[in-house]
Parts: structure tokens; C-alpha cells; sequence
């Protein structure tokens, strides 16, 4: 597919350039906040322009003194956007007529030689058009007097960029991504450091987010987009996770978590970054909490993988021992089992992302696991397995009665969906449901992905086996003694035979 041409919006802080972009698009992409300086990184996203695509993309408010120092992180962004785009939307606010700040970027820009529409938004009302000579001083013609929140003129917008944008050879079609990715974690844990690794081997972008050592440097959720064995993938940066007693006081964190879960919900996998030189914390939990409420497969990903593997090997010397990376990954894989139980079918890798070291190896990983997630299996296969469990271990109620499973059909993937219809629901507690899921793991194909499994009484709206799937259970004769001693013996028998659950994997 061509590349996009890129239609970049800058401007000064708080002048409206994210409430432009996602005006323009007609949902919400970049955080709108009345403050400057939200917007750090490059928010992009494609936008159709009469019948061809273009690259839209937002930048931090040029000029804007940051707080944690990240000024000129927000500026070399804004650059980069201005020397990769085929056109520049300078934007200005009506309202508070024309600054030195804007003379600043209109010096800038005719440096950059880029092609330059003049916007001026918060122009409301034929009125506030009155005002919009002055900034023919800057060089660029009279603006275009816009509204973001009144969506005036955005029509205007788009007749501009048909005008000044080569579009013959701009894609009439934008693929759907085969794969949304969500890196989330903690603050600080290297979300951006293996966004930008990933952009490094695939869109040769070593920079496409800002990268610091101060938490919470990345606000808003960023979509990467590339290609990877001739599929589109999108991989979606978010914001740090911090416990949630910092949030009530600052808007910007509120949003930006909610920007994160948002990600992980209409993610297909997760990566999940965990600082391998820190332990396991609260936010590492909660996440790993939501993300099993959301049944989405998730890639457990060890970062700074070097530093843990040079302080064990450092402490081994001097306390004259014998070093092993393997028992390392071992103990750890341990620890987390225990720490993050709600994840414990998880695969686990551990890479360094400032080297990008083993950062192909999580994209295969997250590639496998979108595949086990979406895989079908029929329902002779799926109710050969409940067959096998039930005669492994029945379940037990107060009452003493026993369930009598009909049969169990997969109605969804993504997650893998399984409906066991049954004479009774209550008899299916939800120790014996987790038993079931497990012993589905080990023997369908979904080892390392949630399984959702929903238990329905027979009857009308209950889906209908494949043709004589039934099982019939809990007995093949139909009847529901409880079982003898020697029945009973012989199931631990089994159970004691089987082989033990495969390992978690390892990437």
C-alpha cells in the first residue's frame, strides 16, 4: 500500500489543535484539556479526504515551558512532524489575536520550506471573521476562521488540504489492522523506550515517542502503526498506571488511565511490562486484575532484563556461587505465578527495550497468542474434552445432586466462548468451573489465552449442538448415582496418571 501523505497540526499551547484533530475526525482521539501542554507526543490517525486517505497528526504546543523538563523532547517531536509532512496546518486562536509565540513557529516553519495553511480557531461566528487580518502579518495569507467546538468551516479545512496535497497517489483505502497491541504497565516501567524499539525495525522511527527517565512522560494513548509479515498491525502506547489515590487531584492522570483501560479493551493482545529491577506492585496488579476481567490475552513482558541479569550476576561473585541465567528465569516465573495469579497461563518474556533485544520475539509471541484467541474447534472435539474432565472428577452441590451436562458448544471467539448446557447451573460451582477451564487449557487449543465459559440451563435461546453431540452426562447409562468407592478409586487413578499440566511458556 502507498504511504499516507501527512497533514500535520501545529501551534502554539492551547490554541485547540486537539480538539481540531478530533473534531475533524468526528471521535476522540487526542485528550482535550483547558490547560497547556497536555499533548506531548505525535497523535496520529488516518483521515479521509473526498476519496483518499491522508495521515493526521497532532503535536504538543510549540513553546510550551513543561514542568518535568521535557521541553525540548516536545519540541524535536513538533519537528519531526514538520519535515515529514507534506502539509502543515498552522493553527491560531482567534481570540487571543496574534503572539510573539506565533511569529516564533511562522519563522520556523518557512525555514522548514513545508507547504502552510493558516487556521484560526475559536472563530464562532462571522464576527470573530473581522478579526482575522491581522494575521496575514505572519506570512501565510488571511486564515481560514474555524470553530472546533461549533464544527464551523471544517469543510474548509478539508478543501484546503485537496488543494495543497498531491492526493492521486494517496490509497483509496486504508487496511483494517489484522492486531491492536496494548503496551500498558506502571509509570516508568518502558512502554515508550519498546514502542519506539518496534518502530525503529519496522517504520525506521527510533523516536515516535518521547522517551524519559521522568514518570508519567506519556499522557495519551498513541497508535504505531506498521507492517509485519505483510499484515497491519497496531501497536497503542498508553500511559503509566499509578495507584489511584494520585488521580483524584489531577485531571490529566485521571484521563490518561482511563485512555490505558480504554486501550486494553479494544486491544486484541496485551503486553504487559513489568520492571524486572522492581517487585510487583499494586498498579502491576490492578492492571493485571482488568485485564483478565476483559478476557484478553496477554504477553507478561520482563523489561530491563540486562540490569536484573548484572546485579544477580554480580551478587553470585561475591557470595562465590554458581550463576545461572535459566534458574534466574525460573525464580522469577515463580514469583510472578504467585503475585499475578489472575494471569498464571500467561506466557512470559524478557527482553531489554533500549537495545531492542527480543522485541521481534514478543511481536511473534503477541501474533501466536491473536491466533490461539481466535481460533474454532467443533463441537464433537469440544465435547469429547468435557467428557474426559467429567470422567477425571465430577463435581459435587450441597444438595448431593449431581449436574447433567447435555452439551457444550463454543458459540464466540476472541475470547474462546464455551456454553455447557445443563439441568442445573447451581450444581456448577465456580471452584469446579476454574477446574474445568484448566483442564480446557491442556486439552484444547488454547493453552495460553483466557477462555470465557458460561453455563445455561436448557431450554429456549440455548444454542443447539452440531448433530448428535450430546453427552449425556453424568453417567453413559443416564443414570445419576453417586459414584462407588471403586468408581471413585479408579477416577483418582486417572487423575493420578495424567500428565502434569504443560509449563508456562517462555518467550
Amino acid at each position: 500500500m502507498p504511504s499516507l501523505p501527512v497533514v500535520a497540526i501545529v501551534g502554539r499551547p492551547n490554541v485547540g489543535k486537539s480538539s481540531l484533530l478530533n473534531a475533524l475526525i468526528g471521535k476522540r482521539i487526542s485528550i482535550v484539556q483547558d490547560m497547556p501542554g497536555v499533548t506531548r507526543d505525535r497523535v496520529s490517525t488516518p483521515f479521509k479526504v473526498g476519496d483518499r486517505y491522508i495521515e493526521l497528526m497532532d503535536t504538543g504546543g510549540y513553546g510550551f515551558i513543561d514542568s518535568d523538563d521535557l521541553t525540548s523532547h516536545i519540541k524535536h517531536q513538533i519537528e519531526i512532524a514538520m519535515t515529514r509532512a507534506n502539509l502543515v496546518l498552522f493553527i491560531v486562536d482567534c481570540q487571543d489575536g496574534l503572539t510573539a509565540a506565533d511569529q516564533e513557529i511562522a519563522q520556523l516553519l518557512r525555514t522548514k520550506d513545508v507547504k502552510t495553511v493558516l487556521i484560526a480557531n475559536k472563530a464562532d461566528g462571522e464576527k470573530a471573521d473581522l478579526a482575522l487580518g491581522e494575521f496575514a502579518r505572519l506570512g501565510f495569507g488571511t486564515p481560514i476562521g474555524v470553530s472546533a467546538i461549533q464544527d464551523r468551516n471544517l469543510d474548509q479545512i478539508e478543501k484546503a488540504i485537496r488543494k495543497n496535497v498531491d492526493l492521486k497517489s494517496a490509497p483509496k483505502e486504508v487496511p483494517e489492522p489484522q492486531m491492536y497491541v496494548a503496551i500498558v504497565g506502571k509509570r516508568n516501567a518502558g512502554k515508550s523506550t519498546l514502542v519506539n524499539a518496534i518502530a525503529q525495525i519496522y517504520e525506521n522511527d527510533p523516536n515516535r515517542v518521547i522517551v524519559s527517565e521522568v514518570p508519567g512522560t506519556t499522557r495519551d494513548s498513541v497508535d504505531v502503526r506498521f507492517e509485519k509479515d505483510n499484515k497491519t498491525l497496531v501497536v497503542i502506547d498508553t500511559a503509566g498506571v499509578r495507584k489511584k489515590r494520585h488521580m483524584v487531584t489531577n485531571d490529566i492522570e485521571f484521563y490518561s488511565f482511563h485512555r490505558a483501560e480504554r486501550s486494553i479493551r479494544r486491544a486484541d493482545v496485551v503486553m504487559m511490562l513489568i520492571d524486572g529491577t522492581e517487585h510487583v506492585s499494586e498498579p502491576d496488579k490492578k492492571l493485571a486484575q482488568y485485564i483478565s476481567e476483559q478476557f484478553k490475552p496477554v504477553v507478561i513482558v520482563i523489561n530491563k532484563w540486562d540490569t536484573v541479569l548484572g546485579n544477580a550476576r554480580k551478587q553470585a561473585e561475591e557470595m562465590k556461587r554458581e550463576f545461572s541465567p535459566e534458574l534466574l528465569m525460573d525464580e522469577f516465573e515463580e514469583y510472578l505465578n504467585q503475585e499475578l495469579r489472575h494471569l498464571d497461563y500467561a506466557p512470559i518474556a524478557f527482553i531489554t527495550a533500549k537495545d531492542g533485544r527480543n522485541v521481534q520475539v514478543v511481536l511473534d509471541s503477541a501474533q501466536h497468542l491473536f491466533n490461539q484467541a481466535n481460533e474454532r474447534i467443533t463441537t464433537g472435539r469440544l465435547n469429547r474434552a468435557v467428557r474426559q474432565i467429567m470422567d477425571e472428577r465430577m463435581p459435587s452441590s450441597k444438595s448431593g445432586r449431581r449436574p447433567k451436562i447435555y452439551y457444550a458448544t463454543q458459540v464466540d471467539v476472541a475470547p474462546p466462548t464455551i456454553v455447557l448446557v445443563v439441568n442445573n447451573p447451581d450444581f456448577l460451582d465456580e471452584s469446579y468451573q476454574r477446574f474445568m477451564i484448566n483442564r480446557f487449557r491442556e486439552l484444547l487449543p488454547y493453552p495460553e489465552v483466557p477462555i470465557k465459559l458460561l453455563i445455561r440451563p436448557r431450554g429456549a435461546g440455548t444454542p443447539e449442538p452440531e448433530g448428535k453431540d450430546f453427552i449425556d452426562m453424568p453417567h453413559r447409562d443416564g443414570s445419576s448415582r453417586r459414584p462407588t468407592r471403586a468408581s471413585s478409586t479408579k477416577s483418582r487413578q486417572k487423575r493420578a496418571s495424567r500428565p502434569a499440566p504443560p509449563k508456562r511458556g517462555r518467550r
